[in-house]
């Protein structure tokens, strides 16, 4: 009993003498030598690896696990111990500890090291900071990447998403509204969206890609999406009407930035044949215009890869121009133009068994500018598909269908320049070239007179 009562006391002298000469650090930065920033990924599911909660949850700062709690028996304190790791970040406060001895790291703002992995877990902005952006920036692997134009993991699963994300993060007054603000206090859908579009601007990467496994994942399980079929115009779309849904302000931004109106007269006629008369009028607020493409046979003589039929933007648009069709019993008319303009080209019959295979391949023709009615746009954004095939259960590709996969192409009109975004691989494009696939939804942006 003696013993162990010595060596009980042995213990905790030795323990009190780790927290002194933790505390004696002038500054307290105890082991912050042992911290690899390479092995940090914020983007990944905020969630215990070991209980799978997301309460109380700590980063740690030398594998990049994150393990909940800082209490004795606690999965970070237990780890801690095991592992010889002791730098912590609690993920939702940002505050550093050092554990097992549970001591706040205090005025970490002025350490370097601390503030970049704050910034990487949440990014945040002044009006100076924007005013450079697009700017060249490099990860820790020195690898150089344009903040903005970001490649994204995952692609296989979750393009559709990258694409929709990129678009939004372009519209300048959102972006605006979401990069300088703090949501915290906005619910986590704001929350969680604003730190994405945060992120894609961020000049400070650890990588120079991102995920959105995390986001995603949460849209799923909270937001109850059912994203089983899903492209990024319904993603797009889904995301402006959430958005709106959530803040009063965000909404006017939105509004403001993207929404058109079209006005629909409905023409029928008497029933004694004696000519045509207005029946209805509908103004009809959109968010996305759809133009419709021309019928297309895939197995057309002449469909090949080299040989698809074309068709300019101009006669997409021509049936805006209040202009009735011969064979029309409707007349469209363009009545508001947003700031933001945002078409989408509509190739697939959802009905078809193989929609992806049947699809509309006709490609659009367009430049880098276009006059609608009075006003003048500028091409921003590009979507466009492309089809690969599918495997099979076996692992291979199979000859019976494909499926989508989405690239996005923007302009940097800061240096003038088109990038491509496919995967986690960013380059360059002419624009003279930007027809040649087939796009999908457009941003243009209207040209201050």
């Amino acid at each position: 009993m003696e013993i162990d009562n010595k060596r009980r006391h042995s213990e905790d002298e030795l323990k009190q003498e780790a927290v002194k000469r933790v505390k004696s650090q002038e500054p307290n930065y105890a082991y912050l030598e042992t911290v690899i920033r390479e092995k940090l990924d914020f983007d990944s599911e905020k969630i215990c690896c070991v209980t799978l909660s997301p309460l109380n949850v700590y980063c740690c700062l030398v594998c990049g696990h994150y393990y909940q709690g800082r209490h004795e028996k606690s999965p970070a304190f237990i780890h801690s111990i095991n592992e010889n790791h002791h730098v912590f970040l609690n993920l939702t406060n940002l505050k550093f500890y050092i554990l097992p001895q549970n001591i706040q790291i205090l005025q970490d703002d002025k350490v370097q090291l601390l503030n970049g992995i704050k910034y990487a877990l949440y990014p945040t902005y002044d009006v100076k900071d924007l005013q450079s952006f697009p700017k060249q920036c490099f990860d820790l692997s020195n690898r150089a990447y344009l903040n903005g134009f970001i490649g994204f993991t995952n692609a296989a699963t979750y393009d559709y998403a990258h694409s929709a994300l990129l678009l939004i993060s372009h519209i300048n007054p959102l972006r605006d509204f979401f990069l300088l603000n703090n949501f915290d206090n906005q619910g986590e859908f704001i929350k969680r969206l604003s730190i994405c579009i945060k992120k894609i601007w961020s000049p400070k990467l650890f990588k120079h890609y991102l995920s959105v496994d995390d986001f995603v994942t949460y849209l799923k399980v909270k937001e109850g999406l059912n994203l089983s079929l899903v492209d990024p115009r319904f993603f797009l779309l889904w995301l402006l009407n959430r958005i709106c849904s959530s803040s009063k302000e965000l909404k006017s931004i939105s509004s403001k930035s993207c929404k058109g109106k079209v006005k629909i007269v409905q023409i029928g006629k008497e029933p004694e044949g004696n000519g045509p008369v207005t029946t209805k009028i509908n103004m009809k607020p959109f968010w996305v215009l759809t133009l419709t493409l021309p019928e297309f046979s895939p197995f057309k003589d002449g469909n090949t890869v080299d040989n698809l039929p074309q068709i300019s933007i101009s006669q997409l648009l021509a049936k805006f121009g209040d202009i009735k069709a011969p064979s029309a019993n409707s007349v469209f008319k363009l009545t508001h133009l947003p700031q933001f303009l945002i078409f989408h080209f509509n190739r697939f019959d959802n009905s078809s068994e193989h929609p992806v295979k049947n699809r509309n391949q006709t490609i659009v023709e367009f430049s880098s500018e276009l006059k609608i009615l009075y006003a003048n746009y500028r091409l921003k954004a590009n979507v466009v598909h492309k089809a690969i095939k599918s495997p099979s259960t076996d692992g291979n590709a199979s000859d019976d269908d494909e499926r989508s996969h989405w690239i996005t192409q923007l302009y940097d009109d800061k240096n003038d320049k088109w990038v491509e975004i496919d995967g986690i691989n960013t380059t360059e494009r002419e624009a003279e070239l930007l027809f040649l696939s087939e796009t999908f939804i457009q941003v243009w942006e209207k040209q201050e007179p």
